[in-house]
């Protein structure tokens, strides 16, 4: 009897220890968390963005939302109100656009509005007056200059036929505003004068358009082109040397870059102006090595300039002279 109730004793006790370890391996492993990196949008909703703080845009980009599950922004055109003051809406369209592409183009927050406060103004539509046509159509043979730097302001005369005093000009592009040019005059009906006034303008190639009071137009196409400007060579001092001679040599002209390459070529032979310095845009120095053993030779010699940054060439042909040797 005292055995049976030992072996009692020991079944319970084996018993509850079984209920505790079973207990304690229900417990499951504590997990760290692991850390996520949250997207951080730059813009919040009411900034105006622009491309730069100098901006003079009477329309721009206001940020209406941003998802941040899909990282893009919606945003709508906001337009300049006739006092200068942002703003308001011409329509109720919006877009949405990824963010990392809308802080790399807009990188600038100009000004802040509350949306909920601008209004919606539908341009008013005019009527249209039907203009019976008073000649021939405009035709354009071409214009001068063909470039412009993307700030600057550009005379330019525009040579054809049939212009009419009142005509209107305008650079024209997809994608983009057209850029109207302002004191336009005509003093005969071949020619043109006007003066187009870029402010950041978006760098391309444009079309030329001329309209006559008529409503009768012409389009020269990739007439101009916006962005960096050519270098142009004015002379070339001095403009001789002999076979196998050592010189300096100083390039005069327009749109010099701080980086540039000067070279003489003839046919297939090229001679390299070693060490050029660029000063105030309108002249470079360098230096010349006429040895045949650097390729030159007797006869003229074509003169380039390679702005490096923007890789824009200039030639002046047949300028540079080399002479029989010393």
């Amino acid at each position: 009897m005292i055995v049976t109730s030992r072996y009692g004793l020991l079944f319970s006790i084996l018993l509850i220890l079984g209920v505790l370890v079973a207990g304690c391996s229900d417990q499951s492993p504590v997990t760290t968390p692991v850390p996520t990196t949250a997207l951080q949008e730059k813009y919040f909703a009411g900034d105006i963005i622009a491309r730069t703080s100098s901006s003079t845009d009477t329309m721009l980009f206001v940020i209406t939302d941003y998802d941040r599950s899909a990282d893009q922004y919606t945003r709508r055109l906001l337009y300049k109100n006739a006092d200068g003051s942002w703003g308001h809406f011409v329509t109720n369209v919006s877009e949405k656009a990824p963010r990392s592409l809308v802080e790399s183009v807009y990188p600038v927050k100009i000004a802040h509005i509350q949306i909920s406060s601008i209004p919606v103004i539908t341009p008013t539509v005019l009527v249209t007056v039907s203009v019976t046509p008073s000649g021939d159509a405009p035709a354009i043979s071409g214009v001068s200059p063909i470039y412009g730097g993307s700030s600057a302001t550009v005379s330019t005369t525009i040579s054809g036929r049939n212009f009419q005093n009142g005509a209107t000009v305008r650079l024209a592009r997809a994608g983009v505003p057209p850029i109207f040019a302002s004191g336009v005059s005509s003093s005969s009906s071949t020619e043109i004068d006007c003066t187009f006034r870029f402010s950041n303008a978006e760098k391309g190639i444009y079309n030329l358009v001329v309209t006559n009071p008529d409503g009768q137009s012409n389009t020269l196409p990739a007439a101009f082109t916006i962005g960096d400007v050519p270098p142009i060579i004015g002379g070339v001092s001095p403009s001789e040397a002999a076979l196998n001679e050592t010189l300096s040599i100083t390039v005069s002209g327009q749109n010099f870059k701080e980086g540039v390459r000067v070279s003489l070529l003839k046919s297939s032979s090229e001679i390299i102006c070693t060490s050029p310095v660029s000063t105030e845009s309108t002249k470079i120095v360098c230096n010349l090595d006429l040895r045949t053993i650097n390729g030159a030779s007797a006869g003229d010699w074509d003169v380039t300039v390679l702005n490096i940054d923007g890789q824009q060439t200039a030639t002046w042909n047949q300028k540079f002279r080399i002479t029989g040797s010393t």
